[in-house]
């Protein structure tokens, strides 16, 4: 088994990066990320057919490796720098003679253009996303389990169709909304059968996980890694600001912890935000 181990550290805390090469059918290549001895990230990928000579796996590890890598090194340098006290840094090196590589380079804050498919996908995923966060969910195991969570379906659907969005979701979705409510009131109006709500909750689960898929479209997959990139960025200057904020709602929808973040931003300390933000970038990584 070919493998690669890095460890960086990040505001105190040392991740480790372990890339390995799986045999098997298919053979994979699995990438996992750990703090301390705690598993925050991990990522497969397919090996390309015909690619099993020990040179080939090597070498596919290593590129894979180097590719998660070298963003969170490149991270984990500017948080470093931004932690440490003005009057303590090192005097900066004279400038370039010649403009820096691209890959070292401030990230830019992707910039998304009002009425774009990009901004109604951005939209429809605030407005979906926490249905399909909340009920991709193994079925409930108590009548009141039961009770509970489709009362939490019925007032999340409706939330769904009154939102200015909803014509921008698809025809086919909106039907299955259409369905499931007329679903949950018959229940209601059979006083909460459970057998009826047994029958119902598959539809409602697999409908959810439907609805996570918005997140594997190549806009919003490019959108999403190009914005977290930009984040960790300004992270690195050592606070959470307004603008990041403001900026990662365009993430909504997309991770129940993000959406925590969101709603309550002074709650979570920058290094709580490191840790979903390190999470979701290995999520975008091609």
């Amino acid at each position: 088994m070919s493998g690669h181990v890095d460890k960086i550290a990040v505001l105190g805390r040392e991740f480790t990066i372990q890339t390995e090469y799986i045999a098997g059918e298919p053979a994979k290549i699995r990438t996992l990320v750990y703090d301390g001895g705690r598993l925050v990230s991990s990522r497969e990928i397919a090996m390309n057919p015909g690619a099993d000579s020990p040179a080939a796996i090597d070498a596919a590890v290593m590129e894979q490796h180097g590719r998660i890598t070298d963003t969170l090194v490149r991270r984990a340098s500017e948080l470093r720098t931004a932690k440490t006290p003005a009057g303590s840094r090192p005097s900066p090196p004279p400038p370039p003679a010649s403009p820096p590589p691209a890959a070292s380079r401030r990230a830019l804050r992707p910039i998304v253009k009002a009425g774009s498919p990009l901004a109604t996908a951005i939209a429809v995923r605030q407005t979906i996303g926490p249905f399909a966060l909340a009920f991709a969910r193994p079925a409930p195991t108590t009548a009141g389990e039961y009770e509970r969570l489709l009362e939490s379906v019925d007032g999340a659907i409706d939330a769904i169709r009154a939102a200015p969005t909803y014509r921008a979701i698809r025809l086919d979705e909106q039907l299955t909304l259409i369905a499931l409510k007329s679903q949950l009131e018959t229940w209601q109006l059979a006083d909460r059968d459970l057998a009826m709500a047994v029958e119902i909750w598959p539809g409602v689960e697999a409908f959810a996980h439907h609805l996570l898929k918005i997140n594997h479209r190549g806009d919003l997959v490019t959108f999403d890694h190009q914005l977290l990139t930009w984040t960790m960025s300004e992270l690195g200057r050592g606070e959470v600001t307004g603008e990041m904020i403001e900026a990662l709602a365009g993430l909504g929808g997309r991770d129940a912890a993000l959406d925590a973040f969101l709603r309550a931003p002074s709650d979570f300390a920058p290094y709580d935000l490191l840790e979903i933000l390190l999470r979701l970038l290995d999520q975008t990584l091609a």
